[in-house]
């Protein structure tokens, strides 16, 4: 089964370091202004979650975010982790479902995914798990309205197993502002 093209989602907090990560002009040539990274407008925060808003040359985009309640094991070394579900309307994508791990995975290895009874495979690429297709975008979503939790368990690349905990509180009313914002209907 071939693996749907996800692209990059820009968090707040990857933000500051997307534009200190320019590069720099070279002593022969002055300094050009570096173009002016989107900033994302929250939208509003919702218990444990928050959405925003943000347009990029190819459109707006959408998203909820939350980040971990509990992290195991916690001697894991790793950045930060989000769970997001995210709208491209200008890409014809909408509830795409992504889980930011904060470390590199097992290549081509899965990610179980437990929601309420729910359980879910996800790929994994890199440092992020994805469904696979957008029909299980839409299911793991409306599992997601519909419960408290969520758990991702995933091998990262330095051996083991970890598991990332989500609260749901919230999520519900982060997706209704995200699909007023997109305007993608329920």
């Amino acid at each position: 089964m071939t693996k749907p093209c996800r692209a990059l989602l820009l968090l707040p907090a990857a933000l500051p370091f997307l534009i200190a990560a320019a590069p720099a002009a070279t002593p022969t040539a002055p300094a050009a202004p570096a173009p002016a990274a989107p900033a994302p407008k929250l939208l509003g925060e919702f218990k444990d979650w928050a959405a925003y808003t943000m347009v990029e040359p190819r459109g707006e985009i959408c998203y909820a975010v939350s980040k971990p309640k509990k992290a195991e094991p916690a001697k894991t070394k790793r950045g930060e982790a989000h769970l997001l579900v995210t709208h491209r309307p200008s890409e014809k994508q909408n509830n795409v479902v992504s889980v930011e791990l904060g470390f590199p995975t097992v290549k081509d290895s899965s990610a179980t995914v437990m929601i309420g009874k729910d359980k879910f495979d996800f790929f994994t690429d890199k440092q992020t798990a994805w469904t696979r297709d957008s029909d299980t975008d839409k299911a793991v979503v409306t599992a997601m309205a519909r419960s408290s939790d969520f758990t991702a368990k995933v091998k990262p690349a330095a051996g083991g197993e970890a598991s990332d905990s989500y609260s749901l509180a919230g999520f519900s009313d982060a997706l209704a502002q995200i699909d007023k914002a997109c305007k993608v209907k329920r």
